[in-house]
């Protein structure tokens, strides 16, 4: 097939398209830095890579057989003020299920045996790039469970807990003792799930504020709950129930840019999060403009499609972190079901790597925004739509302010 006659045709229609919208009417933004949303909970939280089903696998002989392109790799995602200045990473808490494209180990097989954080390559991932940048932050989530947890569960619900339990927190203290790692954060309920579990989110955050057997305050972790896709049953089980509203800090939702009244009521009146906390790169390579399956540069789940979306979840939602799954896709090319990804990094044998166009995207916004800032809510716009091609180029714009202690140095030096 000739792909540049293919890619020529569906670029002119696109760009033909694109310049019968451009005679609509301006819209005019006032970017007032003194009507910036002061709520501590919008405030931007920047990019996050989620590492799972063993998509960081190959990263592992990245760095044994091409130490310098893994340094590399790692510096180009994480480091600050250099690339895609990824600030938090997700992990999954493996348990040896098919989790979508790969397999993430299980830390414990059984419960006596103690736990080992280096069968997979998600928490060295999380250490190297907290090396890089000490102020990223981690969480992980489970995606299924070991068999003698899920047996533990047919005696009582008691034990199920109990053992669930075991085997988050010697994940946890193994984490530290192998690699020095903390983590900030933990999502609580297993991977979009659409029943919220609120007993074991309550028990978790018990026995973590009560833990005294650790190796630093696992009571300063944070729960985030519940990766939902396609719902949002945690915030009304939040609004109507305040012992787990207390729980919870954060609310993630997948693939999707809209909160509703209960999130909104958790966001204004109660101070909680709501956090993009699964959503896909563009789907490109960058050999290609446009794919065979038409999509491509402002095409669906395009560059400006999923800029879109980042903007929007903000707009329709106060969505303040958005979640790239993967940020680096390094399982061998045919295990991913979409090239999703923001770097490339599957063929190990030879150290390269490639810059994807959703890097280039991502720098966009990092460039220009950095962790902290806040929303002006009225210089903020979005067509209101998810999921779908740009509508209107010119109408997709969002501003964010430093905090005010900063707007006023800048004020001065001008």
């Amino acid at each position: 097939m000739d792909f540049s006659m293919k890619n020529s045709k569906f670029v002119n229609k696109y760009f033909s398209e694109l310049m019968d919208r451009s005679n609509a009417a301006p819209m005019e933004i006032i970017a007032d830095g003194t009507q910036a949303n002061e709520n501590p909970a919008a405030c931007y939280r920047g990019f996050g890579s989620v590492s799972a089903n063993n998509s960081s696998r190959l990263l592992l002989d990245y760095k044994a057989e091409h130490p310098q392109a893994y340094e590399e790799i790692m510096r180009l995602l994480f480091q600050k003020n250099y690339g895609a200045c990824l600030t938090h990473i997700k992990l999954e808490l493996g348990a040896d299920i098919n989790s979508s494209s790969g397999t993430e180990p299980a830390t414990k097989r059984s419960a006596n045996e103690p736990a080992d954080v280096t069968r997979g390559a998600g928490f060295q991932f999380a250490a190297d790039a907290k090396a890089i940048n000490p102020d990223i932050t981690v969480d992980f989530l489970r995606w299924g469970e070991p068999g003698w947890v899920t047996h533990a569960f047919t005696i009582s619900q008691e034990n199920g807990l109990s053992a669930r339990y075991r085997w988050y927190k010697e994940t946890l203290d193994a984490a530290y003792a192998v690699y020095g790692l903390k983590f900030d954060y933990i999502s609580a309920d297993q991977n979009e799930t659409d029943t919220p579990d609120e007993a074991w989110i309550l028990y978790l955050r018990y026995r973590l504020d009560h833990e005294t057997n650790a190796p630093y305050d696992y009571s300063k972790i944070k729960i985030i709950a519940s990766d939902e896709v396609g719902s949002r049953n945690i915030a009304e089980q939040m609004v109507d129930n305040s012992v787990l509203r207390n729980a919870v800090d954060v609310i993630g939702l997948h693939y999707t840019t809209f909160g509703d009244s209960y999130t909104n009521l958790l966001n204004e009146a109660y101070g909680k999060e709501i956090w993009y906390s699964e959503g896909i790169a563009p789907c490109n390579v960058p050999e290609l403009t446009v794919q065979a399956d038409q999509s491509g540069l402002i095409g669906r789940n395009g560059p400006i499609d999923v800029a879109n979306r980042i903007i929007n979840s903000y707009y329709n939602g106060k969505m303040t972190m958005y979640e790239f799954q993967p940020a680096v896709a390094s399982y061998y090319n045919g295990s991913c079901y979409s090239p999703k990804q923001l770097i490339r990094a599957w063929e190990p044998w030879s150290g390269h790597y490639v810059l994807d166009i959703g890097f280039w995207m991502a720098m966009h916004f990092s460039r220009f925004s950095q962790k902290g800032w806040m929303f002006i809510n009225g210089a903020c716009y979005g067509d209101g739509e998810e999921d779908h091609a740009i509508t209107n180029p010119q109408f997709h714009d969002t501003h964010r302010s430093r905090p005010q202690r900063a707007l006023h140095v800048f004020h001065q030096r001008e």
